[in-house]
């Protein structure tokens, strides 16, 4: 008897390329916290994902006035792959919101994202200028119509 088929008659079994479970990192969080506090940084747990599955980065920062509510999911997916996407929008004076997605399945470990730095500067100390506002992307002129 051939040795493959001795394992495979004791329940041995072997992964078939493409096929194989991705270990992707895990976590979730949603909170509100003072800009001044930015960037963030965690740290993820790991998960196995099922055959098939991508890991996933997804990121969401809403900046308020002085704060910013912070919204992240780490995991599998049955999403397509996706190369990393940064999206903007200003909302008016004082509200912008900035989102971050990616998904992938190259390597185990992929969704690597461990901070908001990429997606947050600090902004420089603001001019004394009359109708400007300091804001996620800059600053933000306010005419009056």
């Amino acid at each position: 008897m051939s040795p493959v088929l001795l394992l495979a008659l004791l329940g041995v079994t072997f992964p078939l390329p493409g096929v194989q479970a991705l270990f992707c990192q895990l976590g979730t969080i949603q909170d509100v916290w003072n800009v001044s506090d930015l960037p963030l940084q965690w740290t993820p747990k790991n998960t196995s994902c099922d055959s098939g599955l991508g890991c996933q980065d997804t990121l969401i920062l809403i900046e308020s006035g002085p704060q910013v509510s912070v919204v992240l999911s780490k995991g599998c997916t049955k999403a397509k792959d996706q190369e990393p996407r940064v999206t903007e929008h200003r909302m008016g004076p004082g509200l912008s919101l900035v989102s971050y997605t990616f998904v992938c399945r190259q390597k185990d470990f992929c969704n690597n994202l461990v901070t908001s730095a990429p997606l947050w500067a600090p902004q420089p100390p603001a001019d004394p200028m009359v109708g400007a506002a300091e804001g996620l992307f800059g600053k933000a002129e306010q005419f009056d119509s």
